[in-house]
């Protein structure tokens, strides 16, 4: 996958009424630097935990990872920690002193590492924009506030809500333009910039920056880093879960389609290559149709052109992201989370039962990942990549 999805499959956890309750009760943090490796796989370089409030509530309620992944924001009950890659805390933001009702749904932090955006929910209709210094301001939308990034120089905000609404933000909260668009277009629970900061990229298509739509797409994309090239993976939401994964040119339009489950794809950032989790079997009967999950899954490597170039040892699996020069894919499967090479020599693997139920954070250089392990709750962990 591209710099720009870094999480292909993401989940947003959006804080319960409780939370709000006693969202003013601020919480330590505690970094953890971890040096040994088990036998079972490596442990987290570093880990940041934050102890639960209770049995009931999740200790970590949003993470985020800076575009260029020189920090780290993590928001517990009360409070949001930015650290650095180290996993030290360079400065913290006790929301719970300021307003008691405040919630941490998404979470962006700037790629300077001096602000925050914190998303709201269903029940808390703002977003917060703080910086480091000290100036904060909250901003009031009309619909559930979802998804939330940074530009690359720090000086834009791109912000989504459940309504189609998508808002432009100066770096100091300020509004540029607000934007409504079709229900079709409505798919904003995570935004990214553009490498030049010229296109807001949503899930379903791209946004020039003064809020003109180009093209959208009902699918999940990612981009190659010159625009040129795409990627979309789309599923119905009921019935077989049969979908596609397909290559698109810079307008749009398809170049090639493959059948495939259509949870995950990755892109090189020139575009050249494509790694997605696909059918074996392409030209399905209307028997198979019907059974397609007892049809066996595999990661093809496939080029711009649709020719495949290879079939990595790992099946039914989701793939996060891709590094930029496209020798490498960060994979998942429900007990580990695995760095190949475009051989299938295994790099890294990282093992926990519960990973199928982690977020997933990779840097734009594909340097390091940073997993919330949301079955544990209470801690974000720190990983190198190879």
């Amino acid at each position: 996958m591209s710099s720009y999805a870094r999480a292909t499959i993401v989940l947003l956890l959006f804080a319960s009424s409780s939370v709000i309750v006693s969202a003013q009760v601020v919480v330590s943090s505690t970094p953890t630097s971890i040096t040994s490796l088990p036998p079972e796989g490596p442990l987290p370089v570093w880990s940041h935990t934050l102890p639960a409030p209770s049995v009931q509530l999740p200790a970590i309620t949003a993470a985020a990872l800076a575009p260029n992944g020189h920090c780290v924001a993590v928001a517990g009950v009360g409070a949001v920690d930015v650290l650095d890659t180290k996993g030290k805390t360079l400065w913290t933001w006790e929301y719970g002193k300021v307003n008691k009702f405040i919630v941490a749904g998404a979470l962006a932090v700037s790629p300077r590492c001096d602000a925050i955006a914190l998303v709201g929910s269903s029940s808390y209709k703002y977003t917060w924009v703080v910086s480091r210094q000290g100036f904060r301001v909250p901003i009031q939308t009309t619909s559930t506030p979802l998804g939330i990034a940074f530009s690359h120089d720090g000086e834009s905000i791109a912000l989504g809500t459940g309504a189609c609404d998508l808002l432009l933000l100066g770096k100091s909260g300020s509004l540029k333009w607000k934007k409504v668009f079709k229900e079709g277009f409505c798919i904003f629970d995570e935004l990214s910039f553009s490498a030049d900061d010229k296109f807001i990229l949503a899930q379903a298509g791209l946004v020039a920056l003064d809020g003109t739509l180009l093209w959208s797409t009902n699918a999940w994309m990612a981009p190659a880093s010159n625009l040129q090239t795409f990627v979309s993976w789309w599923v119905p939401n009921h019935g077989h879960a049969t979908g596609r994964v397909s290559a698109l040119a810079a307008d749009g339009k398809v170049l090639w389609s493959r059948v495939a489950p259509g949870e995950s794809a990755a892109i090189s950032a020139s575009g050249d290559i494509i790694a997605a989790p696909v059918y074996q079997k392409q030209q399905l009967t209307p028997e198979e149709w019907d059974n397609v999950e007892d049809i066996p899954v595999e990661i093809q490597v496939i080029s711009r052109s649709g020719e495949l170039l290879n079939t990595l040892p790992v099946g039914g699996t989701q793939v996060l992201a891709m590094s930029p020069d496209g020798n490498r894919v960060l994979v998942r499967v429900p007990e580990f989370v695995e760095e190949l090479n475009l051989n299938g020599d295994v790099l890294l693997k990282i093992s926990d039962p519960q990973m199928s139920y982690s977020k997933v954070f990779v840097a734009d250089d594909f340097s390091a990942a940073l997993i919330w392990r949301r079955s544990m709750g209470n801690a974000v962990e720190w990983f190198t990549l190879k």
